[in-house]
């Protein structure tokens, strides 16, 4: 557990999509606070209930919009209207700064409900089915590669358990952690 994650701060519900990178921050959150992840189809709505926070990890979908965010809009009153504070955390390939995810976020929620919410943006998975026909070949061929490879480090067999480039950073969890707390 990360310091300081323990104390009065009571841990928060943690929820994600089926998007690798979305799960892996999920997983990494629950590790500091001593809980679990769920997926926010499977999520107990008992626990939402007594929830002071609630955190959806979503990524992009190959089709459009965000994983998980209609969980957010369909619970809205008893989510945000009852007190919870609700952060929305999307996890993509392209660097954090992208205006497409942003633009994303203004199509999935309204105006008021983007006021109300905590948005973060995090580096997350790359894989062949995100990208362009010779980039697509090139990770293939790099994955094809590291499963030949008989040294393989940590990084390199989570590459060929994810499907893809990892760029998920444990460390650039550090705002919302502080969110959490209170402390930001």
């Amino acid at each position: 557990m990360s310091a300081g994650a323990q104390g009065s701060v009571q841990a928060p519900v943690i929820l994600h999509d089926d998007d690798a990178g979305a799960r892996r921050y999920a997983e990494w959150l629950a590790e500091d606070f001593e809980t679990r992840a769920t997926r926010y189809d499977e999520a107990d709505p008992g626990e939402m209930v007594v929830a002071g926070t609630v955190v959806l990890f979503t990524g992009m979908q190959p089709g459009g919009g965000l994983g998980g965010s209609t969980f957010i809009t369909d619970n809205w009153e008893a989510l945000v209207e009852a007190g919870r504070r609700v952060s929305v955390v999307m996890v993509g390939g392209t660097p954090v700064t992208d205006d497409a995810r942003i633009e994303l976020m203004s199509t999935e929620f309204s105006a008021d409900q983007l006021s109300k919410l905590k948005l973060f943006q995090l580096r997350g998975v790359v894989t062949p089915d995100q990208l362009g026909f010779r980039q697509r070949l090139g990770i293939k061929t790099a994955l094809a590669a590291l499963r030949r490879k008989s040294d393989r480090t940590p990084d390199e067999d989570a590459m060929l358990e994810l499907g893809g480039l990892d760029l998920t950073d444990r460390v650039s969890l550090g705002p919302l952690l502080r969110w959490i707390r209170r402390e930001a």
